[in-house]
Parts: structure tokens; sequence; C-alpha cells
């Protein structure tokens, strides 16, 4: 089956943008219905995002413009951030207290406060140095702009969001393009009653990917468990993430073995396969994990979807929707640049 991330994992795509912090009793620094619109816009550049293609030792003077399009007047913060991969690949930008590192020290671009008027906006000059010593290959790093302080979201749920836009700044150092991909260890966790299993990935060459993965699970006796395929969005070079897979079960406790492969013809990636080995702890309450009996094998329905787990996604759902609701409005509201 094609695997397409549960609702809460799509959403978590966006976190790079929009931000919601639940607090017991939260003092609001917003008024209540007023919109945040914030926008961060690279100068010159035909796309959303800086795309430069710069040699060792150069150095080049950039502007971003920074407006607030929102319903009140606001404090920004404006910053560089380091860029990773974000589960199952796309785009993630560090928050304001993570450490700079890496091609984000290439940017003079210092953290500020910026008061904006409703309406109101400034061009920001920056420049990016490319040290002497860099070797060919592409590098990314991100400018980011959000509210400085929280504003309450009104709705079932008392939460105060903090708005963020954030823009690639993508540096290609012309030489040798050199794909590469390593695939790591395999992890299991319950979330909301059901098994997600996960296996360790990093990106070894020069450039991005988007790598297409297939995913086997086999039990000790060999039986085919659960099968998928992950079509990765962008894996930054020289990152690490996850592919993360979704069981709709519970795993009984026992030795599995994942399965996985991945390529990605467009950029030159031959396919890459790793059988990995992979213990599931049985969990407190049923010796036996409460899913299918070892030896087993999982139905699948027409759609893909065992029909055990129709049970579980339900319940599920029940517990994200309210959360669901607050972060599709937060989501209408940022409209991110990204690489």
């Amino acid at each position: 089956m094609t695997f397409v991330p549960p609702r809460a994992t799509r959403l978590a795509r966006v976190a790079f943008c929009a931000v919601i912090v639940v607090f017991v009793a939260p003092v609001p620094a917003h008024a209540q219905g007023d919109e945040i619109r914030l926008a961060l816009l690279p100068v010159g550049q035909a796309g959303s995002f800086f795309d430069l293609t710069m040699r060792p030792g150069e150095k080049r003077s950039l502007a971003v413009d920074i407006a607030n399009n929102g319903e009140a007047p606001l404090l920004a913060r404006t910053y560089a951030a380091d860029v990773y991969t974000i589960i199952n690949g796309g785009f993630g930008a560090r928050l304001r207290d993570e450490a700079q590192s890496g091609t984000t020290m290439w940017l003079e671009f210092p953290t500020d406060l910026l008061q904006l008027p409703v309406g109101g906006g400034i061009r920001r000059s920056f420049s990016v140095a490319v040290p002497p010593g860099a070797v060919p290959g592409e590098y990314i790093t991100s400018l980011v702009l959000e509210n400085e302080e929280p504003f309450l979201q009104p709705g079932a749920l008392t939460l105060n969001q903090v708005v963020r836009q954030a823009v690639a700044v993508v540096i290609t150092v012309p030489g040798k393009r050199s794909p590469g991909l390593r695939i790591g260890a395999a992890s299991h966790k319950v979330v909301a009653g059901v098994s997600v299993v996960a296996v360790a990935v990093q990106n070894t060459g020069n450039i991005r990917l988007k790598p297409f993965v297939t995913f086997a699970l086999s039990n000790a006796a060999g039986t085919l468990v659960s099968h998928a395929t992950v079509p990765m969005d962008a894996f930054y070079a020289k990152t690490a993430t996850f592919v993360e897979v979704p069981l709709a079960v519970l795993l009984p406790g026992g030795t599995y073995t994942v399965e996985l492969t991945a390529e990605d013809s467009a950029q030159g990636l031959a396919m890459i396969e790793r059988a990995i080995p992979l213990r599931v702890e049985a969990t407190p309450d049923d010796p036996n994990g409460g899913g299918v009996e070892q030896g087993g094998t999982l139905i699948f329905n027409e759609s893909g979807m065992p029909l055990a787990g129709w049970v579980a996604i339900a319940l599920a759902g029940l517990l994200l929707a309210v959360i669901a609701v607050s972060i599709v409005r937060a989501r209408r509201r940022v409209a991110g640049a990204h690489a």
C-alpha cells in the first residue's frame, strides 16, 4: 500500500510556521480574534526562497521584506535558524532558543525585535559569506520571523499561539554532486494505543534527496506483518531523520525484522536496502502486546488499512480532533516559504 501520513503527522509538517503552546491559565498578549499575518519575503529571487550559487570565499549582500499584514500592531522577532529534516522528510527550522551552527554561521543576520504597525514593514539587509574552504555541495539555512509574545487562540482548548514564517537560504557550491544515504537502527513506540515503527536514516551525500522508501515488517516466523511505501519529502544534505510508519495495531512483544529500501533515481541514488532487527517489548497490561498473535498476519482491506486498525484510528481521532481544528486555523493564517 502507499503510506499516507495520518492527519496528525501531516499537520506536524507545518510546525515550522505555527507553534501551538498550551497553558493552564494564560494571559493573552494579543487581543482575541485578531489575526496574526506576518510576511517574510526574499528580495530579488524568482521563487519563495533564496536559491544561490556561490563559490568558496564569495560574499553576497541580500535582503528580505518584513511586514505585518494582520489586524493589530505587534512586536516581532527575526533571527537566523539552522534547518533540519523532519520525520519522513520536509523542511524544519530550529526554534529561537536553539544554538546556531553550520551554514547558519555563514549569515550576518543578527537577532532583532521589531515593532510592526498594521500594514507596516521594513526591508532588512544581510549578507552571506561562503568560507574559502567550503567543498562542493548544497547547504541550507533559514531566516525566521515570529510574533514575540504568544496570543490567545480562542476555541475549545485554551491555547497561546506563536505564528512563524521561515524562508530557506539554499547555497550551492559548484562541483561534483554526490548522493548518499545510510539506513540505521529501527525502534518501536506506542502512540494512542497503536504501534509506530521508526527507522533512522542519514543523508550522507552533498545534495538534497526525495527518496522513495519501501517498508516491510516480518515477525520471527518470517511472516509478513506490514508493508508500506513512503515517498519522502526533501531530505537535506548532511542531516538525519526517521522514516516513521504507523501500523494501526499494537504489536505483540517479540522479535521482528524490518526490511527497508530507499532510492532516488532523479538524483542518481541507486537502491539501498537493509534488513534491520527490531525488538518489541510486551506491554505491561498484555504480555502478547494486544495486537495480532505471533506468527499471524494482518489482513488488509481494499484501502490498505488493517481491519483491526479502524477502531484504534477512531479512538485516536477523537483525542486529536480538538487540537487539529486549532492547528488548521493557524495553518490558514500562515504561508511559510521553504525549499
